[in-house]
């Protein structure tokens, strides 16, 4: 199409609770991805698009100003407005990261800044400047000690390790209690990280099955002895990404089954810290075969990069220490000092806390507005949304995505190709409440597919 462009894009303008302004934007964005509107076409003057939708010009020159942010337009002075040849800008709207929310009433930067400033007056600098590779210092590892002691007793220090995050820890039981070839077991839906980390290092994932209560153990028996599989990986604690948690007698059967075909426990647990109470631990029902990796990162923030494992003795620790000398070498004392300090203080208790209450003012957004059938907790960081044939979650994130909004489909977490569908949505990268009840009002209209019927809520 050259010169200026028609109207059709605009005719009809898609029903739904958002804004005039944003479903402006909605249309042109559709319109340029479907083709119907090409780089470099001219857009009708403003004047003449209020008048011809019959709303005043400010709602236009809204929808125009943030199309010019998304890079969808560009404006020449008197020339006029056009589509853009390049790619639409990213989601303005994060609905995919998992990061706990900023937790109102505290600033985190200014909780950094004096902090670190803090752990400069109080500290050597030698220490903090030099190379200390392994599991830890001791002061580092009786930090961890007590930051984990929620999931049970203290732990002895020799059984505990410090790393730059959970990603960094599990590299290292993968790398220490496996093979390249080996096969670990784990949900048919499971972490990405977990996925990639396979994949980076020649493991193979078998999947087993599930029910509302989590893995079931008799599969996992069967899949266990098919692949010969000597780990099981299990997020037994508001899962990533259905958010289940498992419940005491479930754990118990699982354990039950480990030890009867001698399988190593990974238990990754970022989430524990954003409940009150939850059941007990893997490793406090089989300390004996258990890997418990605890990150700081999704219950206070991505800035601490610090988690901490227990492994079943300390012998496990020597293995774990060498493969983090060979990984990551060590976890950054400066980072790892302040997330030490500030659980020795109780301070990362208190900000765990906010994170804990502003997740749960989330969810009750999220349940106010979203239609029923999304799986959460009360305080969970995200929320699972089963397709089952519905619709394709491939073709809701292209749509989310020209809505200005990114959300996660169940291939990210696929073991086991076509076992389920459905998507994930993370509540905590959004700016604030606001932002957050904008982007699940966009993604309601989306799921209602444009018919003007709006599904019930939760």
């Amino acid at each position: 199409m050259n010169g200026e462009s028609d109207l059709n894009w605009l005719s009809p303008l898609e029903e739904g609770p958002r804004p005039i302004y944003l479903r402006i934007v909605d249309a042109l964005s559709d319109a340029r991805s479907s083709g119907r509107l090409q780089p470099g076409d001219r857009l009708p003057p403003q004047r003449e698009l209020a008048r011809m939708l019959g709303v005043d010009l400010t709602t236009v020159t809204r929808a125009f100003t943030e199309a010019r942010r998304r890079n969808l337009i560009d404006a020449t002075a008197g020339r006029g407005t056009f589509i853009t040849p390049g790619e639409p800008e990213e989601p303005i709207l994060d609905l995919s990261m998992n990061i706990p929310p900023a937790p109102a009433g505290l600033s985190l930067p200014a909780l950094i800044r004096t902090g670190i400033d803090g752990l400069l007056r109080r500290s050597s600098a030698e220490a903090l400047l030099s190379y200390h590779p392994g599991p830890g210092s001791p002061a580092e590892r009786a930090a961890g000690s007590a930051w984990l002691s929620a999931t049970g007793d203290r732990l002895p220090v020799d059984r505990v390790a410090v790393g730059s995050g959970a990603q960094a820890l599990l590299a290292a039981v993968l790398l220490s209690q496996t093979r390249e070839g080996d096969t670990i077991v784990t949900d048919a839906l499971t972490y990405p990280g977990l996925i990639a980390l396979a994949r980076a290092t020649g493991r193979k994932l078998a999947g087993v099955k599930s029910d509302d209560k989590g893995m079931l153990p008799d599969d996992l028996e069967e899949v266990a002895r098919r692949y010969d599989a000597r780990v099981l990986y299990l997020n037994p604690t508001l899962h990533n990404p259905t958010a289940l948690i498992i419940p005491e007698a479930r754990r118990r059967d699982l354990a039950r089954m480990a030890g009867k075909l001698g399988l190593t426990i990974v238990e990754d647990d970022p989430y524990s810290p954003l409940l009150t109470a939850s059941p007990p631990a893997l490793l406090a029902l089989a300390p004996e075969r258990t890997f418990h990796v605890a990150t700081m990162a999704k219950c206070i923030s991505p800035f601490l990069r610090t988690a901490f494992l227990v492994a079943p003795d300390s012998e496990a620790i020597e293995r774990i220490a060498a493969a983090i000398r060979g990984t990551t070498m060590m976890a950054p004392p400066l980072m790892t000092g302040l997330a030490c300090e500030w659980a020795r203080s109780g301070l990362a208790g208190e900000i765990t806390a906010a994170v804990r209450a502003e997740a749960q003012a989330r969810q009750k957004i999220a349940r106010e507005i979203l239609p029923s059938g999304f799986a959460s907790a009360e305080t969970s960081l995200h929320l699972w949304y089963p397709l089952e044939g519905r619709l394709r979650s491939s073709e809701l994130v292209d749509a989310a995505r020209r809505r200005g909004l990114a959300i996660s489909p169940a291939d990210e977490f696929s073991v086991v190709s076509g076992v389920a569908d459905g998507l994930r949505l993370a509540l905590g990268a959004a700016s604030s409440r606001e932002r957050l009840g904008e982007g699940l009002r966009s993604l309601l209209s989306i799921l209602a597919g444009g018919s003007g019927h709006t599904p019930p809520a939760v």
